[in-house]
């Protein structure tokens, strides 16, 4: 008896041995997914999505409220949704607004637009929320004399969108220089839903330079701005 019970404690260290190897294979497996690579930035109750690499960090909201004069709402049926992301070190709004930018930033928005005003919105209004972009308010900016410091515009690209479900956008892509300081790119989409009472828009802008370089960073940014109508 005394040798067959030692026979069978000999055979805990074998059984046990495929166990931890599988097990091992598992933290290993774990190991190598990482982080994910992707921050999702979700409006769920306007149904507007986007994603920014984990590298990527949020603009403090106090920041957007300061400079902008807009207190960021929950979604645009308490105010305005706007949220900043910078892949900057510190990120900062001025990288979207201010004089320039040496890494990609993002501003996307959603906002309710008042049922008087709706039948008077286009797709140039889109176009020219946040910088003039259309032939009519470049001639206004520059036959009003405004004091915009923005010189140098360049048209890179504009495509009209209709993704379905009655919303309809545009996609336009251009250059300025702000205060006489290097060219920045911006990479602007903007929709209408099917009753123009929301738009929604997202703006990602760097330098030449570096949009050049990161490219392919700022296009599967803008690529995954989604906006869905209905239920």
């Amino acid at each position: 008896m005394a040798g067959r019970a030692g026979r069978r404690a000999r055979r805990g260290p074998a059984l046990l041995a495929p166990v931890l190897l599988a097990t091992g294979l598992l933290v290993a497996l774990l190991a190598g997914c990482g982080a994910p690579s992707w921050t999702y930035v979700t409006n769920a109750a306007d149904r507007t999505y986007l994603k920014v690499p984990t590298s990527w960090k949020q603009v403090d909201p106090a920041q957007v409220e300061s400079q902008l004069g807009v207190e960021p709402a929950k979604d645009s049926s308490q105010g305005v949704w706007i949220e900043a992301y910078d892949s900057d070190a510190q990120p900062s709004l001025s990288h979207i607004i201010g004089e320039s930018a040496d890494s990609p930033a993002i501003l996307v928005t959603v906002q309710a637009i008042p049922e008087k005003s709706r039948g008077q919105i286009s797709l140039d209004t889109v176009r020219d929320f946040v910088y003039p972009v259309s032939d009519t308010a470049r001639q206004t900016m520059q036959l009003g004399g405004q004091q915009s410091g923005l010189t140098g515009f360049t048209l890179l690209g504009d495509q009209v969108l209709t993704p379905g479900d009655g919303i309809r956008g545009v996609h336009s892509v251009y250059s300025y220089r702000v205060n006489g300081g290097a060219p920045q790119i911006f990479d602007q989409t903007g929709y209408l839903n099917d009753d123009a009472s929301k738009l929604y828009l997202a703006l990602a802008r760097c330098s030449a330079d570096c949009f050049e370089k990161r490219q392919s960073e700022i296009d599967g940014v803008v690529t995954s701005f989604t906006v869905r109508e209905g239920p």
